[in-house]
């Protein structure tokens, strides 16, 4: 008998050294809660609670952050925007699109005709250089193949890039260095202009980025189109 509860009392110890070992460290839980408030700064995660809204609004969460915008531009669950473009202007959500946009869009070609704009947390990483920043590099480099104005407002560099990817083009919008100090930078690739899709991306608010793409064939409307996504993510209110 006095075995038998001797052996129970070890099994008793042994669990609990157990279950003791298997719970994590200090260290470890706060290393979980770090990691989780970063990964949660631009989604919904369990616990939050969305601010109230119209029908005709969406709630984002961008850099731990709230923002309330209308549903014909922004998506929750991207945390995006996006707009239509086309024939050099931006098409209105509430009107109907040009039979040829429409066509585009029916066989499931939408983004020739789409600008996207994800916003997201820089997560507090190190800003590098800018669009512009690299570009002038290339020219001190010698990779400068040529620069071009192709309009008031707009510039065109053409740069030997690194990656072996072929050579680059850059849309220098030269007319907004006060809304954007870089001079809102588009970069492109030069090897299929009308299909490639050109990026760029710049600080929307503190801490807070928004990257862009689209399609190259809308490039020499850059200037336009990066004043039309400002006024866009101008419609979103922080709440």
């Amino acid at each position: 008998m006095t075995a038998r509860r001797g052996n129970s009392i070890g099994s008793v110890l042994s669990c609990a050294f157990l279950l003791t070992a298997c719970e994590p460290s200090e260290q470890t839980k706060v290393e979980f809660a770090e990691t989780r408030q970063v990964r949660c700064l631009d989604k919904f995660c369990e616990g939050d609670i969305e601010p109230k809204h119209s029908p005709d609004e969406v709630a984002l969460k961008v850099g731990g952050q709230w923002f309330v915008g209308p549903r014909k531009y922004f998506s929750a669950s991207s945390t995006a925007a996006s707009f239509e473009w086309w024939e050099h202007k931006p098409l209105d959500p509430a009107s109907a699109r040009p039979a040829e946009a429409q066509a585009l869009a029916v066989k499931g070609n939408g983004y020739d005709i789409s600008v996207q704009i994800f916003l997201r947390s820089d997560r507090g990483l190190t800003k590098g250089p800018s669009r512009f920043d690299r570009i002038r590099q290339a020219e001190a480099d010698g990779r400068l193949l040529d620069k071009t104005t192709l309009r008031p407002g707009l510039d065109m560099w053409r740069t030997t890039e690194t990656d072996g990817l072929g050579p680059g083009l850059w849309y220098v919008a030269t007319e907004l260095a006060q809304s954007d100090p870089d001079r809102a930078v588009l970069s492109c690739r030069d090897s299929n202009p009308k299909f490639d899709r050109c990026s760029t991306s710049f600080y929307w608010r503190p801490g807070i980025i928004a990257d862009m793409r689209f399609r190259a064939r809308h490039s020499v409307d850059w200037p336009e189109i990066y004043q039309e996504a400002i006024r866009v993510l101008q419609q979103l209110r922080k709440v």
